[in-house]
């Protein structure tokens, strides 16, 4: 897989953990699969574990997630981003529990 894709891939992962939509099951799963995974963008990662922090103490919000990376020392991220819509044929329908590396 390049580099853009990678990236691609990372971005929609991380959006689809953060739309409530999506069963929390679902969005838990996909976040074990990444658990282990090295993100090629240091934002994602960052991003990656302010989620998973937060995830176990209710929704994720634009408003939690911008607090908790303010508080990690990440005041600049553009956590908008991460709250589009997750495209159809995302990561959970195309690659249930793949797990990338």
């Amino acid at each position: 897989m390049n580099r853009e894709t990678q990236f691609a891939t990372e971005l929609q992962a991380l959006r689809t953990l953060c739309d409530e939509v999506l069963a929390r099951e679902q969005r838990l799963k996909l976040m074990q699969t990444l658990f282990h995974h090295a993100f090629i963008e240091p934002e994602h990662q960052v991003v990656f574990e302010s989620i998973c922090a937060l995830f176990p103490r209710g929704p994720i919000s634009q408003k939690r997630l911008r607090v908790h990376l303010n508080n990690r020392g990440f005041p600049d991220t553009d956590v908008e981003k991460y709250f589009q819509p997750a495209a159809p044929g995302s990561i959970h329908e195309e690659h249930p529990g793949k797990e990338t590396r």
